[in-house]
Formats: structure tokens, C-alpha cells, sequence
């Protein structure tokens, strides 16, 4: 009994390997991912500890049955592990996507402030432009009032040294004109004397 036991377990073992295989190529075939595929191997070997136990139990065959179990626990460990490589990819997904919003709000924040910088230094650049040309007009300005009033006080010295010129004019003027008057009366007086003597010779000749 225990012969025939061992060799229907074999000859039940090859059936349900020979028989897996088309379903085992299958899954391979079956498009969507890994995640897909395992799950259908997973069926695969979950209906294999099925019938494994099925016919164990009908041949009363404990190896059968407890070959079955393995098989189903195997099965479960495996889905667990999925589950859990499914779940750490989800969480790696979540935070890859999470650290990319993280990067795109940082890029956000940094063109923002890259560009309130360069508009800072475009409004330093007009305002350092607008005072250079306000000091430029303001030393213009300041040196044009420098010049106007060298201009007056060039202008008004001339009139002063023409004041003087034409004071020391009439000056020389008064000076020459009296001593005009001086040799006009010196020559009148003389003419006099000479006249009072030739007038009195000529009384003295008549006498």
C-alpha cells in the first residue's frame, strides 16, 4: 500500500508539474507589469496545493496532503512579500513624487527669489543711474552759478576799473585845465607888464 502510495504521489507530482507548465508560460505572457504576473503564478500555485490536497485527502496520503500545505503556505509568503514590495513601492512612489513637488517648490522659490534679486539690482542699476545724472545736472547747475558770478564780479570790476580810469580822466583833466588858467593869466600878466611899460616909455618920451 505504501508503494502504490509513493508511486501515485510521483506519477501526481509529474501530472500537476507537467500540467502547470502551459499556465506557468502563460503568465509570462500576461501584459501589465510584474505585479500582474506574480498574482497569476500565485493562482497557479495556490490551484496546484489545491488539487495536491484534494488528492491527498482523497487518497488519504499525509506526505500529499502535507506537501499541499507547504505549497499553500509557500503561496502566502509569497503573497505577503508582493504585498510588501508593493506597498514599498507605493511609498517610493509617494515619496519620489513627494521629493519632486519638494524640488519643483524649491526651483519655484529660487527662480522667484533669483528674480526679485535681479529686480532689486535692475532698480539699485536705475536708481545709482538716476543720481548720477542729478549730480551730473547739480555740479553743471553749481558750476554754471560759479561762472555767472565770476562773470559779475569780472564785470563789475571792469566797471569799477572804467570808474576809475574815467575819474582819473577827469582828474588829469581839471589839472590840465587849471594849469591852462595859470599860464593863460602868467601870459596875460606879462602881456600887461609889457604893455604898461611900452606906455609908460612912451610917456616918458613925450615928456
Amino acid at each position: 500500500m505504501t508503494m502504490v502510495r509513493n508511486v501515485g504521489r510521483s506519477t501526481i507530482d509529474r501530472w500537476l508539474r507537467v500540467g502547470r507548465l502551459p499556465f506557468v508560460a502563460a503568465t509570462r505572457l500576461i501584459p501589465g507589469g510584474e505585479g500582474r504576473r506574480s498574482a497569476a503564478r500565485l493562482f497557479v500555485d495556490r490551484a496546484d496545493a489545491t488539487v495536491r490536497a484534494a488528492v491527498g485527502g482523497f487518497l488519504n496520503d499525509v506526505e500529499l496532503r502535507q506537501d499541499a500545505t507547504r505549497r499553500r503556505v509557500a503561496a502566502d509568503e509569497r503573497q505577503r512579500a508582493a504585498e510588501l514590495r508593493s506597498d514599498a513601492d507605493a511609498k517610493r512612489r509617494a515619496a519620489d513624487e513627494q521629493l519632486a513637488q519638494q524640488l519643483d517648490a524649491t526651483t519655484g522659490l529660487r527662480e522667484r527669489v533669483e528674480g526679485d534679486a535681479r529686480a532689486r539690482l535692475h532698480d539699485a542699476d536705475r536708481k545709482r543711474v538716476d543720481l548720477a545724472r542729478k549730480a551730473q545736472k547739480t555740479a553743471a547747475a553749481q558750476a554754471r552759478a560759479v561762472e555767472q558770478a565770476e562773470k559779475k564780479k569780472l564785470a563789475a570790476a571792469e566797471r569799477e576799473a572804467k570808474r576809475v580810469r574815467l575819474n582819473t580822466l577827469d582828474a588829469q583833466a581839471a589839472a590840465l585845465d587849471q594849469e591852462s588858467d595859470v599860464l593863460t593869466a602868467r601870459d596875460e600878466a606879462q602881456r600887461l607888464r609889457k604893455a604898461a611899460g611900452t606906455a609908460k616909455a612912451a610917456r616918458k618920451g613925450t615928456a
